[in-house]
């Protein structure tokens, strides 16, 4: 399993989203990249060169297409939130069908009682 951090140092007025949006892009690329041990195999400083550029571009899409940015992290949160109600509705499904099968193994009690 490869371990690698990333992060990022940003201005207070760049706000949270731009930060965060630039990380997301670049774990995404350097892990299609550089996945698969390449990044752990790799000489210390050896991919400063080959990907120090790319890290300029991802930059310069954020900073250029904050609209985007935002449209996209507003979406992430309504995904988010969907998930969070589909959790709870699983959960509340789980324990109905829990109390049915309480209530069947009752019946089937009573059943045999009388």
């Amino acid at each position: 399993m490869d371990i690698v951090a990333y992060c990022v140092v940003a201005t207070e007025s760049a706000g949270r989203q731009l930060p965060i949006a630039f990380l997301e892009r670049i774990k995404d690329d350097f892990s299609k990249r550089y996945g698969g041990g390449k990044a752990t195999t790799a000489a210390p400083k050896s991919l400063s060169k080959e990907y120090g550029p790319k890290l300029k571009e991802h930059m310069k899409y954020c900073v250029d297409h904050p609209e985007e940015i935002n449209k996209l992290a507003k979406v992430k949160a309504q995904v988010s939130e969907v998930k969070g109600v589909m959790m709870q509705n699983i959960e509340k499904v789980l324990d109905r069908g829990e109390k049915i099968e309480l209530l069947v193994d009752k019946t089937e009690n009573l059943r045999s009682q009388g």
